[in-house]
């Protein structure tokens, strides 16, 4: 017999009505290190199977009574996990391919030799190796795909209030279904990435990736190379094939963030593929199928840029089959202390800080923030508050610099503060409604353009990071308004 086989002391159980074979068997077994129980009737085989944890059956098929057929049905409904293993007889083939099709894993004949058993032994523990290794890398799967649920599900997605309640609430009800396009809008800093692994995460597609794309950071001439792949030699530098991101999103989600700057050209492409489900490299003919929930977000005010024929009106109601608006910070004031104590306990953390909660004051201080950056600038001032703080509770003192990271109004006027972001959505609640009907939004959104670009010395990034924009749709705004580029 094999080492393989030698090394494992398992626990067998052998079925036979003749005592020779029970007792030649029996000694085998026991010589190469095996617990070894015997039965010379069905009955007694099943008794002692469901009171004895068996490695491995080895019964025959002809027995008085219950025959191998009725113990191979009753141990796998007894004992799954026990591989059972028949004897047929030399002639009797046609049993033993019935054996199979019900569930044993193999089976030797009759009149055998030691041999015989060792080979058989050796099919079954190299099986059953296998199987409890396929097991082991599920159950890690699984516990994988729970520490992802925890951290990216509903459970990310932090707040009390009435309205990002209602945002979990659409969360569950589309990642439940199998719609193949969302649309996610809101402000920069909201969370609209959060919301999309969410999606993901909390659907069955949560085993497969999740792939995130920024439109405005991939190159216009790249564009369709790196959504829809290439062969190799298709254009300069094009050394090797390479998936897209649809491929690599195959089974599971591609989140399209920022997708109000892709070109007209890649939109129509786009289109094609969410219509198809097919992408075809480039430099290649041939079409792949790929199974794709894509979900998409922007901050900017999509029904605008189709007015505009910025963006494509077919495209738009494609991407928004389903439509999840996320409110800005301002808008749901009794989550801010929820999400601060959130980040707080993250960055105390990561920082081996013993600091755990808010004095009153410091609470009361951030409640009465705009947080016009939304999330994304309440999550820097905890992090900075950590940081200076000295003791265990967060004070007003280490949130002293809080006002100088809320963005001042863009003009030197009593006008209200505005964002272009704010004017993309279409957000008056963030305005004094007894001054909207003296408002030019257009005008508004000019002045702010020049004001940002002054304050940022003509940087275009800078600004429109400023502004809470992309660098894109900011050109294309000074375009629009003529200002000089």
């Amino acid at each position: 017999m094999s080492d393989a086989v030698n090394r494992i002391e398992m626990e067998i159980l052998v079925i036979d009505d003749d005592p020779n074979i029970l007792e030649s068997v029996g000694k085998f077994l026991r010589a190469q290190g095996h617990r070894v129980h015997l039965a010379d009737r069905g009955e007694k085989g099943l008794e002692i199977l469901k009171k004895n944890a068996i490695d491995i059956t080895i019964s025959d098929v002809h027995m008085p009574g219950m025959d191998g057929f009725e113990v191979l049905r009753e141990a796998r409904k007894v004992s799954p996990s026990t591989e059972v293993i028949m004897i047929t007889a030399h002639r009797d083939l046609e049993n033993a391919f019935r054996a199979m099709r019900e569930g044993a894993f193999d089976f030797f004949t009759k009149p055998f030799k030691v041999q015989d058993i060792n080979a058989s032994l050796q099919r079954t523990v190299r099986f059953q190796k296998l199987h409890r290794e396929k097991n082991q890398v599920q159950e890690r799967l699984d516990q994988i795909g729970a520490e992802a649920r925890e951290s990216y599900g509903l459970s990310a997605i932090i707040g009390e209030s009435q309205a990002i309640c209602a945002v979990r609430e659409l969360i569950m009800q589309v990642s439940q279904t199998e719609a193949t396009t969302v649309l996610i809008q809101g402000e920069t800093g909201t969370g609209k990435e959060l919301v999309a692994r969410a999606i993901h995460y909390e659907s069955d597609r949560s085993g497969g990736p999740f792939v995130p794309v920024n439109c405005s950071a991939i190159p216009e001439a790249l564009l369709e190379s790196a959504f829809f792949g290439h062969e190799k030699g298709a254009f300069t530098d094009a050394s090797e094939a390479r998936k897209g991101h649809f491929e690599h999103a195959n089974g599971g989600t591609l989140f399209l963030d920022e997708i109000g700057d892709m070109d007209l050209a890649m939109q129509a492409k786009l289109l094609r593929t969410l219509e198809d489900h097919m992408v075809c490299p480039v430099g290649s003919s041939t079409e792949i199928p790929v199974d794709v929930r894509v979900v998409s977000a922007t901050n900017q005010n999509l029904v605008r840029a189709v007015s505009e024929s910025t963006f494509r009106e077919d495209l738009y109601h494609r991407l928004n089959v389903f439509n999840i608006q996320i409110p800005p910070l301002r808008q749901r004031p009794k989550d801010i202390l929820p999400l601060a104590q959130h980040f707080l306990k993250r960055y105390a953390q990561e920082m081996r800080k013993s600091v755990q909660s808010f004095s009153v004051e410091a609470g009361a201080l951030l409640e009465r923030q705009p947080f016009s950056g939304n999330i994304r600038v309440l999550k820097n001032t905890i992090e900075r508050a950590v940081i200076l703080c000295k003791t265990d509770q967060i004070m007003p003192d280490d949130l002293q610099d809080l006002s100088q990271t809320m963005p001042t109004p863009a003009t030197p006027t009593a006008q209200p503060e505005i964002s272009i972001s704010e004017l993309d959505n279409n957000q008056p609640a963030a305005l004094d409604m007894t001054q909207v009907d003296d408002l030019d939004l257009d005008a508004l959104e000019r002045e702010a353009i020049r004001e940002a670009m002054r304050r940022c010395d003509g940087n275009k990034a800078h600004a429109a990071k400023l502004l809470g924009t992309s660098r894109t749709s900011l050109r294309r705004r000074m375009r629009n308004h003529g200002l000089d580029l």
